[in-house]
């Protein structure tokens, strides 16, 4: 009988295009465990050697009901590797997968127990995002059912093997097997379950192509196929359920990764329980086709329905406008009975003007890293934060958009007679009191600002400046790079080192679809800076606001003039808030509802 190390192959249980799966005995302690056995030509990688070394040990301390456990990674003298797995298998030493359970209970289930399946796998996902993991490869055939107390129970295979794999390896691996024409319907499966993102190969994959997979699995629940190219919502196939399917289903087979879900279980409660008419009353679905394309037309519909990115909008507080107050002279008590002609300032009349607001762009609520390990003593340690959702305009303020509110202001102080803006270091002039902008500047970022200046402009927009803590995760988005485009950056990437500002998006925009996050203009945040003030973060790491009181306001993105370095998501600039430099702009925020 064939051995591999310490265990003794009792029978294969399985197969799939990334190994075989065994029941095998440990030799010396008696007890069954599931091995699967890594193909050869990945076992020889040297990329999988390191990643095995690196996350082999956080793969396997995942400790849930729904995720099967994973005791440790051996390999064989011939060079073989196999992941040590516990075996799930009844009395005939068979395992029972999703696909063929389904498959032998037809149309037995109720729609309570596809809940009940599903919830199951939600928490599994929600728990292993939560300890910064993803699948990246769920299908049927890695979906076991085991018996329990309650009826059924879902445990998730291969956890973590995706990962160790490489996801572009799977991908590859995934194609030929399809290409050869692998016999078994379970690779054309695993093919439906990926995410539009999982397709590429030049996009940094999130835990929200497992909140696809879920999308997928739960139409399949419903109507035993996959949901692809165009295809109907339960409510168009008079499917006879009582929740709102439609809507969970629409939300996590988003082709945007970051406008799906950010929790399952929510996502399960507050969707399925939606009223089921929600989608109809805001997308108009009666003058529509009565089909949806998913990886287009359901972005499209729901963007219009204002239910991406958590259902939240951009939330616009009243406009302020504070202008500089005149005291009333000291001396005139004292000059009542002498006819003489007091001076009082004279009032700038000032006409309503409507600001020119910018498109702005949800970024979800979630748990982002923020620092450095490699960079400036004042970024370390780099550490977890949480936040809630916020949205960000798409691009810095123009000077277009500045000179109307310099107009409704009537001059360049605010109400505490602090500079608004430098005109002299800007690209905007006055002459014979009325303001102009230099020749193609228009549309380019406004300079010169002040902290002062940046936050009396977004009161009167409404909005605010948003907090270092959300500029990094908007520039970042998650990604492990050093840079918002990952471990490098290129001057067609960004406006550094160069001779000037440019027009807002003139470079393109990073995955949530802003502009300009680094080069052409530093950026105000609202924050105070603290040298050490991550030392604290770490410790209180939810809805971190800042330092409580400083000297210098926080800066970030680098600019035009900038060195390469000056652009990683996590370097950190300051300067007193009445500073101006021809570097220096913004760009404003708000919290969403």
């Amino acid at each position: 009988m064939e051995q591999l190390g310490d265990y003794i192959l009792s029978k294969k249980l399985g197969q799939g295009p990334f190994g075989d799966v065994f029941l095998a005995e440990h030799r010396f302690i008696r007890r069954f465990f599931a091995l699967k056995v890594l193909p050869r030509e990945i076992c020889e990688n040297p990329m999988f050697m390191r990643k095995l070394e690196a996350e082999v040990g956080e793969i396997a301390a995942l400790d849930h009901p729904n995720i099967a456990k994973i005791h440790t990674v051996s390999s064989h003298s011939d060079g073989l590797f196999f992941i040590v797995m516990d075996p799930h298998v009844d009395s005939l030493n068979e395992t029972m997968h999703l696909e063929r359970y389904l498959e032998l209970k037809g149309k037995g289930l109720t729609e309570e127990d596809w809940i009940y399946l599903l919830h199951q796998v939600a928490s599994a996902l929600d728990y292993a995002h939560e300890a910064g993991l993803m699948h990246g490869g769920l299908k049927l055939t890695n979906l076991l059912v085991a018996p329990s107390e309650q009826g059924v129970k879902l445990l998730i295979t291969d956890f973590g093997l995706s990962r160790l794999i490489g996801e572009r390896v799977c991908f590859r691996r995934l194609c030929e097997k399809i290409a050869e024409g692998f016999p078994h319907p379970t690779f054309t499966h695993a093919y439906a379950f990926l995410a539009p993102e999982q397709k590429r190969l030049d996009v940094e994959l999130t835990p929200a192509i497992d909140v696809y997979a879920f999308g997928v699995l739960a139409y399949y629940f419903l109507f035993r196929k996959m949901p692809e190219g165009c295809f109907d919502l339960p409510s168009k196939c008079n499917v006879n359920v009582t929740k709102n399917w439609d809507f969970l289903i629409n939300r996590c087979l988003q082709p945007n990764p970051n406008v799906r879900p950010q929790g399952l279980i929510q996502a399960m409660r507050e969707y399925l329980d939606a009223p089921k008419n929600i989608l109809q009353e805001v997308l108009h679905l009666s003058e529509i086709e009565p089909k949806v394309e998913h990886v287009q037309q359901m972005a499209l519909d729901l963007e219009e329905a204002g239910v991406l990115s958590e259902d939240l909008k951009p939330v616009l507080r009243r406009q302020e406008i504070e202008r500089p107050q005149y005291e009333p002279d000291p001396g005139a008590v004292f000059q009542r009975e002498l006819q003489v002609t007091h001076y009082t300032p004279k009032t700038v009349e000032t006409a309503e003007i409507e600001p020119l607001l910018t498109e702005m762009v949800v970024v979800p609520g979630g748990t982002y890293l923020r620092g450095s390990a490699e960079g400036a003593r004042d970024e370390m340690p780099r550490h977890s934060v949480k936040l809630r959702s916020f949205a960000l305009d798409i691009h810095p303020v123009t000077n277009e958009q500045f000179v109307r509110f310099l107009e409704a202001m009537g001059g360049e102080k605010d109400h505490n007679n602090n500079d608004i803006i430098r005109l002299r270091d800007s690209r905007i002039k006055r002459s014979g009191g009325k303001l102009t902008i230099e020749s193609g500047y228009a549309k380019h970022p406004v300079v010169g600002v002040t902290w002062y200046g940046a936050v009396a402009y977004a009161k009167w927009i409404g909005k605010r400046l948003p907090t270092e803590v959300e500029w990094e995760a908007a520039c970042s988005v998650g990604k492990e790079g050093i840079y918002p485009t990952g471990s490098d950056i290129e001057r067609s990437q960004a406006n550094f080192f160069s001779s000037d500002t440019t027009a807002v998006m003139s470079y393109p925009p990073n995955l949530l679809g802003l502009y300009d996050m680094v080069g052409n203009v530093y950026e105000w945040c609202q924050d105070w800076y603290a040298y050490n003030y991550y030392d604290t973060s770490v410790v209180e790491p939810n809805y971190p606001m800042g330092p409580p009181q400083g000297v210098y306001r926080v800066l970030r993105g680098g600019c035009w003039k900038s060195l390469k370095e000056d652009l990683r998501s996590s370097h950190r600039h300051r300067n007193n808030p009445g500073a101006v430099n021809s570097t220096y702009g913004f760009r404003c925020a708000t919290d969403v509802s």
